[in-house]
């Protein structure tokens, strides 16, 4: 079989996207094929995982994916490979309004994107989505593809919780929320701090919210938060965490409360499945990818209500009965996504057998 590479302008740490890389990788690995990640960035933490794009020839004969996602230089290199079999695994684009007066840069890198999108799936061999309603868009382009939803890879987490973290929290009663991911303004975080004051200065004193996740880019958005946070009186409750290692991301999806999704735009959004998987129970907004990712494996709403979301939190801190049903909802939901199911549609989808298979325009 031919080698497989794949293409990631940034190989990142706690991120959906590399994490898909890294299992990916040790999928193909597996079958027996040649595989190495090429990137742009490297985190520290993957340091030696990856290689430099300069190391590629743009005339291997190989089958080289790409991750997209966003404008990258990785693009035109993809578009112009000479032997290769492409394939591209969509992750979806942020639509460019959530960034308007955040970053510009990011507005231009969304745009380059959307137009370099169209001209990159007419030269791909295999088109995979990593949802359903990343699958849909690509439909309305006029393409279509296979749904490859992501794993909850347990080579990730290996590590045991930071029991540093994990006393933290179990030393602090009352309700601990959670909320893992960047922090961007299609997150829509600010409907999570809202919901939060009701909870805390009406319902529970001794809460606590957790927002874990890097505001590289966003700061503006950042810098937004933390001000509503102090005009709500909320310092003290709130706890901005930035990155953390995944034994502290584990502690912190082991020990709270409850998961809270308050996104209204997400391609799928790994966070909801991770926290299912460590027992935590998931609320979560119905929009975008977030109904099929959450499945029957949480609760979905379709209006954000703060107060009646706050007594829902409540509720499942204090209704034992009710948080157990949640957590074995979670359960059967992440066993749809194990490593070794994802193994075996990665197998069915790049194996020999289907080699010579190509993606086709719908409109074709």
């Amino acid at each position: 079989m031919k080698p497989i590479h794949q293409l990631v302008h940034t190989l990142s740490y706690g991120d959906a996207i590399s994490s898909e890389v890294l299992a990916l990788q040790r999928a193909f690995r597996t079958q027996g094929r040649e595989s190495e990640v090429y990137a742009l960035n490297v985190h520290p933490n993957h340091e030696g995982k990856a290689r430099k794009l300069a190391e590629l020839s743009a005339d291997i004969d190989a089958e080289i994916i790409l991750h997209y996602s966003l404008g990258s230089p990785l693009n035109p290199f993809y578009k112009n490979l000479s032997k290769a079999k492409r394939s591209l695994i969509y992750h979806n684009l942020t639509p460019p309004k959530w960034f308007e007066g955040v970053n510009p840069r990011i507005v231009r890198d969304i745009r380059e994107g959307q137009k370099e999108l169209p001209d990159l799936l007419a030269c791909t061999d295999r088109i995979i989505a990593d949802s359903k309603f990343n699958a849909l868009e690509l439909t309305n382009l006029g393409f279509q593809s296979e749904v490859l939803e992501l794993p909850v890879d347990p080579a990730r987490w290996d590590a045991p919780s930071n029991p540093g973290i994990a006393s933290l929290v179990r030393s602090q009663p009352g309700v601990h929320l959670l909320h893992v991911g960047r922090i961007a303004p299609n997150k829509c975080i600010e409907d999570i701090i809202r919901t939060f004051y009701f909870l805390h200065h009406y319902i529970s004193k001794e809460s606590k919210l957790w927002l874990v996740g890097i505001d590289i880019d966003t700061e503006l958005y950042s810098f937004g938060l933390k001000r509503l946070v102090y005009q709500l009186r909320l310092e003290d409750a709130v706890q901005f965490v930035g990155c953390m290692a995944d034994a502290e991301v584990r502690a912190l999806y082991e020990n709270s409360t409850a998961y809270l999704c308050m996104s209204e735009h997400e391609g799928f959004c790994l966070p909801v499945i991770e926290a299912m998987h460590f027992g935590l129970p998931v609320i979560g907004y119905h929009s975008s990818a977030l109904p099929d990712t959450i499945g029957n494996g949480g609760i979905l709403f379709k209006e954000k209500r703060y107060v009646e979301i706050a007594e829902l939190i409540w509720r499942i801190h204090e209704q034992h009965d009710f948080r157990d049903a949640l957590v074995q909802s979670g359960k059967a939901r992440v066993a749809e996504l194990t490593y070794d199911n994802f193994e075996k549609n990665v197998r069915a989808l790049f194996g020999a057998e289907n080699q010579g298979q190509q993606a086709h325009s719908v409109n074709a």
